[in-house]
């Protein structure tokens, strides 16, 4: 499937490369760096997939960082990018941040990682708990714990498991088992806060510290939200097709149980507050206004606060400056992107609604802009959800103890843009 790896700078530097199904030559890479990256204004720029000659190029992007893959015959696109995107997550993990310093640091430990993912170019496992047991990673209480053992890490069996994704043997002086429900919304609305699309995906990230080998039951409130669901390995997909309930041994550790889509309701998910913009352009310039409030709508609890909300307005190139003035948080405008980014903060009840008035300069010898920009906003709500998916029971069986168990929620933003006009 993937015949080479190579981990590349921003500026087309190998940092790393890895061979399966024999040796393409570095020069590839650096052919695929300057016919299809150097002629674009940045790597975004670039086409995922793309073809010289006879290789097949697929890359995808972390930081400032290319993961290119090189195939020298047709496979599935989607498939390739996925292993990519599962090597990043991976690397993420042991490294704590995948950067150009980080992978030269830990030179040793990415090969082994690479040798143990992939064979001869096919997936093989990105278990976790599977993979620290083959590469220890390079953390500095990982040997503190080898001359130090604390009681609350688990002294461990690696024989005699089970399954695949559990070690078995563990311990733990406190048991419990975390859930945590996070939803994301996906939306388009038009100038006057109309829907136009709106869709909600969510996953349902669990974290383990449980001793023995415990066979875990979750019961939801309201599991007839679920559309499209994938789970790890662990859970029992019988059961849940039949009951709509989660049955799982779960991994040691932190994992992601499940993700799905919500089904589409009458009444479209929306955000608990609106935005309202107002774009124009005239000859030398143009002005932009916005404000920004909570809503009786919405989802959850209207006293939970809407934190980290930002708004940014992507200009049109020919603007050069522009002079911002808002109520509250701090705005800027990226002359590199020429973007306009306000950090508003966080919405709250009983408090005046948060505005920003830009004053926007076009260079003169620039016609007036055409397209008006959209407007994109991020935010996050704790303890809440979209659609109100909730956990009503977990239990454990095959063990005799009775472990702490946490449920929570949070709401936030995906792809949230506004059409101007």
């Amino acid at each position: 499937m993937i015949n080479s790896l190579f981990i590349m700078s921003s500026g087309g530097c190998v940092i790393i490369e890895k061979h399966w199904k024999g040796k393409v030559p570095r020069h590839i890479a650096d052919d695929f760096y300057s016919e299809f990256v150097m002629p674009c204004e940045s790597a975004k720029d670039v086409l995922p997939v793309v073809t010289s000659g006879k290789h097949i190029f697929v890359h995808i992007l972390h930081c400032d960082l290319i993961f290119l893959a090189v195939l020298s015959q047709e496979a599935p696109v989607m498939m390739i990018i996925e292993i990519l995107q599962r090597i990043v997550d991976t690397l993420d993990k042991y490294l704590d941040d995948v950067t150009e310093d980080s992978l030269r640091d830990h030179f040793v430990t990415t090969y082994e990682l690479l040798e143990e993912v992939l064979d001869d170019g096919f997936p093989m496992s990105f278990e976790l708990n599977l993979l620290k047991d083959l590469v220890p990673p390079p953390s500095l209480s990982k040997l503190l714990d080898r001359i130090r053992p604390d009681t609350s890490s688990p002294s461990v069996n690696l024989d005699n498991s089970p399954v695949p994704w559990r070690k078995y043997g563990l311990k733990y002086a406190n048991n419990e088992i975390f859930f945590d429900i996070v939803e994301e919304l996906h939306t388009v609305l038009d100038n006057e806060g109309k829907v136009l699309s709106s869709e909600v995906e969510g996953k349902i990230e669990c974290n383990s510290k449980l001793t023995g080998m415990p066979d875990v039951h979750v019961q939801f409130l309201n599991s007839e939200i679920f559309d499209d669901v994938y789970f790890h390995p662990c859970v029992n997909v019988t059961k849940f097709e039949s009951s709509r309930c989660l049955q799982f041994i779960p991994p040691d550790g932190g994992f992601t149980l499940m993700g799905y889509s919500a089904v589409e309701q009458t009444q479209p998910y929306q955000a608990p507050f609106y935005v309202q913009p107002q774009i124009g352009f005239g000859d030398g310039g143009g002005r932009v206004s916005i404000m920004a409030g909570l809503r009786g709508g919405g989802l959850g609890k209207g006293d939970d606060p809407v934190t980290d909300v930002k708004i940014t307005v992507p200009m049109p190139p020919t603007v050069d400056s522009c002079t911002l003035d808002v109520s509250q948080g701090n705005a800027m405008f990226d002359y590199s992107t020429r973007e306009i980014v306000w950090e508003v903060g966080k919405l709250s009840k009983n408090k005046s609604s948060p505005s920003l008035t830009a004053n926007v300069h076009v260079r003169s010898d620039a016609p007036k802009p055409s397209v008006i920009p959209p407007v994109l906003v991020s935010f996050r709500q704790s303890t809440t959800s979209f659609t109100g998916l909730k956990i009503d029971n977990v239990t454990l069986l095959n063990e005799k103890y009775r472990p702490y168990k946490g449920v929570r929620s949070m709401s936030k933003s995906g792809h949230f843009i506004i059409r101007s006009k």
